[in-house]
């Protein structure tokens, strides 16, 4: 690390059916990635691949980490409604190039996140040193499957599972989910927070500082949702130390995900 650079700890690519995203491709990724001095990122699941499993979805995430030229790291998607099979292209996915963990998310796949048919893949993340990334947030009116994503109903996994180091997306959200996350990544030493995501809050990073130890929170930006710019530059002009800004920046996610340097 003899020069500095920037980790995206939470990115997306593929065209979204939830809104219209005029650019969603790894390529155009890149390009946002090389104006804003990006030098890799973790896609957290192509959205096609996110919301339908299939090895097909596992190997274009394969194809474009090669294609970026070792930048573009990806996260298996476990989707326990179909437990064997995702679990199966886990396995075989585990030595591919630019692999970096395993992404799971309730709230798509409608399945709470203490459901035992999470357990396969906590055991295999286990077994294998893997990071588990999940999809968190809080309770939501207009949305009401987030309430399957609240992160303390992934707290016996955690505790059950202290050497998976586990990554709660979005950092819980809003309010109650906020504040479960983050006494969650202070008591538990495998637990880290990721700032993708909508939440603006005033002083956001000042209060999460003060909060969390300065070893668990990444910065992510979420795209295609959003442009990297808007998350990039909460960190940049937040009132907390340069040091500080450096683990978010890039430190914290080299830990978290064990990226190569």
């Amino acid at each position: 690390m003899s020069e500095p650079f920037i980790i995206d700890a939470h990115a997306h690519t593929g065209a979204m059916n939830l809104f219209f995203s005029p650019e969603s491709s790894a390529r155009q990724l890149l390009a946002r990635m090389d104006r804003q001095g990006i030098r890799c990122c973790v896609n957290a699941g192509g959205w096609t691949y996110l919301l339908m499993g299939g090895r097909e979805g596992l190997e274009e995430l394969r194809r474009e980490h090669l294609e970026s030229q070792g930048r573009i790291f990806y996260l298996g998607v476990y989707d326990p409604r179909r437990g064997r099979e995702a679990l199966a292209e886990l396995k075989q996915a585990r030595g591919w190039p630019g692999f970096a963990g395993i992404k799971i998310h309730p709230s798509f796949h409608r399945t709470p996140a203490e459901d035992s048919a999470y357990e396969p893949v906590w055991s295999f993340a286990a077994e294998h040193d893997l990071t588990v990334m999940s999809h968190s947030w809080s309770v939501s009116d207009y949305n009401p499957v987030q309430v399957l994503s609240l992160p303390r109903r992934f707290e016996g996994w955690v505790r059950r599972y202290p050497g998976v180091r586990f990554v709660l997306a979005h950092a819980g959200g809003r309010g109650n989910g906020r504040a479960d996350a983050v006494r969650m990544a202070r008591e538990l030493p495998n637990v880290y927070l990721d700032l993708a995501g909508d939440v603006f809050c005033f002083r956001l990073l000042e209060g999460l500082e003060r909060e969390v130890p300065a070893g668990k929170l990444l910065f992510g930006s979420d795209f295609p949702w959003l442009d990297p710019r808007a998350n990039l530059s909460r960190v940049l002009l937040a009132g907390i130390s340069t040091e500080t800004k450096r683990r978010i920046l890039r430190d914290n996610a080299l830990e978290a995900y064990r990226l190569p340097a």
